[in-house]
């Protein structure tokens, strides 16, 4: 039985704007939400298109309102950097079960907490962090959401929940990267392998935390080896 999912070896490593990016590789940025919010706030009129304004206004808990214009901004700020154009001009186009998508290059986002993730590949890509809540009762759906041998590998007895978390995000990540959405048969998806199939591709998996208390998976095409880590500071 595998012992443990959270052993992908990496380095986080700053990132400024002023450098390029290789489009042929994936990139996962990193984005504290706190540190960055107040140097964007008054930009964001600028950057956000009408759509992602109104929706942040409708927010009343202010760390979700943060939280999402951080997340927008950035991508937008990402792509613009990727694919030469102004972050504001960026064209999103939603396809089945809302997942948006650009012309030539393909992302992901997922945040929670105080954290942002962004994966920008030239490939099909899915990625997922969960803050570890050692205080959720997950012991209640385990049977709904995981195989036996997934149970199994959590544990559901006085366990730490940290192998919970890994292998959720792992489900999110790939069914992300398959484009398929959450789905009501979690159950059927095993996700305890490094290469999953899903919709006639083949994805590989990494799991790994991206601080204490924050557990990230990550999907990624066959060809997509190296990762590159980035502490993204907007500057």
């Amino acid at each position: 039985m595998i012992d443990t999912l959270l052993s992908y070896d990496f380095a986080w490593k700053p990132y400024s704007i002023e450098q390029s990016l290789a489009t042929d590789k994936t990139h996962i940025f990193r984005i504290s939400v706190d540190n960055h919010f107040q140097k964007i706030k008054r930009k964001l009129a600028e950057v956000l298109s009408e759509r992602e304004q109104e929706k942040a206004s409708r927010m009343f808990i202010q760390k979700d309102k943060e939280r999402y214009a951080v997340s927008k901004f950035c991508l937008r700020t990402i792509l613009g950097l990727c694919l030469n154009t102004e972050p504001s001009a960026i064209d999103f186009v939603f396809h089945e079960h809302k997942k948006p998508t650009v012309r030539g290059i393909e992302f992901n986002i997922s945040h929670t907490g105080d954290y942002v993730l962004i994966a920008i590949s030239p490939k099909t890509v899915g990625i997922d962090v969960e803050y570890l809540n050692k205080e959720f009762d997950f012991k209640s759906i385990l049977d709904i959401t995981f195989s036996k041998m997934e149970i199994d590998f959590i544990g559901n007895k006085d366990v730490d929940p940290t192998n919970f978390y890994v292998m959720w995000t792992r489900k999110e990540a790939l069914l992300k990267a398959s484009g398929e959405g959450v789905s009501d048969n979690l159950h059927l998806i095993d996700c305890l392998g490094e290469y999953l199939e899903r919709n006639k591709q083949v994805f590989k998996m990494r799991t790994f935390m991206i601080e204490d208390n924050y557990v990230a998976s990550i999907a990624t095409n066959l060809d997509q080896r190296e990762l590159l880590f980035w502490n993204w500071s907007g500057e």
